[in-house]
């Protein structure tokens, strides 16, 4: 493991760690839900920084082109209920284009990024990790989705989290996990694995404290 990723590994929890108790006091509650989209960003560059300094560039064109595609389908989805069921964004996840905020395309980015690049060094036949990427990316979204509903990053309509949700999310993993490995690249970096590690920790964490 790198300086920059022992750094991260070192720092980041604590952090988190401060942010989970924020969440458990009422009185500091809505501070934490303030600071929601600017801890997704920060934690988006540490993730992409080291892509960047290595000059990575076929893996920084595909965080592009998979941050985009994200984004679009759930402008799409959000629109026309059509792809993840009938849902809205709230308020916490900061600023939003077409209704949805910029900072949910980013994370799942990263959330897939993180999850195929431990995959990767850990399983040598690449349909698995194809396909375990899109169940560990379902799995980030169960463990996720009573904390987002309960901390108004988004909420569906009559309160149900649809199958359709799952499904959609696993099937989206599964075309930018295949298309990372139809691209042969490579992340050297152990930061992005940690991340999606770190936040997995943090949100199951919350679903005994919020949800």
């Amino acid at each position: 493991m790198k300086k920059y990723d022992r750094w991260v590994a070192i720092l980041t929890p604590p952090f988190y760690i401060i942010g989970t108790i924020g969440h458990a006091v009422q009185q500091l509650l809505p501070m934490m839900i303030a600071f929601t989209p600017f801890t997704i960003m920060a934690t988006v560059i540490i993730a992409y920084l080291p892509a960047i300094l290595q000059r990575n560039f076929k893996l920084l064109i595909w965080l592009g082109i998979t941050f985009t595609m994200t984004l679009i389908l759930e402008i799409v989805g959000v629109a026309t209920s059509l792809i993840f069921g009938s849902y809205a964004y709230g308020a916490t996840l900061g600023v939003k284009i077409f209704a949805v905020p910029l900072a949910i395309g980013l994370n799942w980015t990263v959330v897939i990024l993180g999850i195929i690049s431990f995959l990767d060094r850990n399983i040598s036949q690449k349909t698995a990790v194809v396909i375990a990427t899109a169940l560990m990316a379902v799995l980030f979204d169960w463990i996720m989705e009573p904390v987002a509903i309960a901390l108004d990053y988004w909420s569906w309509e009559h309160t149900v989290i649809p199958l359709q949700n799952y499904l959609a999310w696993g099937v989206i993993a599964l075309i930018f996990a295949g298309l990372y490995k139809l691209m042969k690249l490579e992340c050297k970096s152990h930061v992005p694995s940690i991340v999606v590690a770190i936040q997995s920790c943090f949100f199951l964490a919350l679903r005994f404290i919020v949800a």
